[in-house]
């Protein structure tokens, strides 16, 4: 097991948190409660003794961490990967968003979902209708576990190969 480094002085060891945390954010968006949660670890490591929320504050003053940002990147990223409105809802979740950021996002960015489950379908199955109920059966549960509603998946399983393309 590694030697906990121990920095001299309090401000050392935020300015180190804050290099750690500045170098996430430069990688990619991330939720404050996942950045807290990576901060957190990293002190522990440590042995610091940081107060992690008022770094966490700073960050969102100066404009470094924002939910709204890490929402709309996670929202759009998601969707355009193939999966539906509830599974991006429950990442929202899983990275400690608030749901009405969640929700908002999702209504903001006005995706059609209907054709995003049909896109989804033929990309993974193809352009053909379900031969029998099992295969029908099989496209919607996958249809379903990306996060797709009941009436989307009823559309992209009835949409005809000749139509939407």
């Amino acid at each position: 097991m590694r030697k906990p480094v121990l920095v001299g002085g309090v401000e050392k060891q935020t300015a180190a948190l804050r290099y750690k945390a500045i170098g996430l954010l430069a990688r990619r968006e991330q939720s404050r409660n996942e950045l807290q949660r990576k901060l957190h670890i990293k002190a522990l490591e440590n042995g610091w003794q940081v107060d992690i929320d008022s770094l966490l504050d700073d960050l969102y003053r100066l404009g470094l961490q924002s939910d709204q940002r890490f929402a709309e990147v996670l929202v759009r990223s998601k969707a355009n990967a193939g999966y539906g409105p509830s599974r991006v809802y429950q990442w929202g979740l899983q990275y400690g968003l608030n749901r009405e950021l969640i929700h908002q996002q999702l209504l903001e960015k006005n995706f059609d979902w209907f054709e995003k489950a049909l896109q989804q379908k033929r990309k993974h199955y193809g352009q053909v209708l379900a031969s029998d109920l099992k295969e029908r059966a099989k496209q919607a549960k996958y249809l379903y576990q990306r996060g797709f509603a009941q009436e989307q998946i009823y559309y992209a399983l009835d949409a005809h190969p000749d139509e939407h393309l």
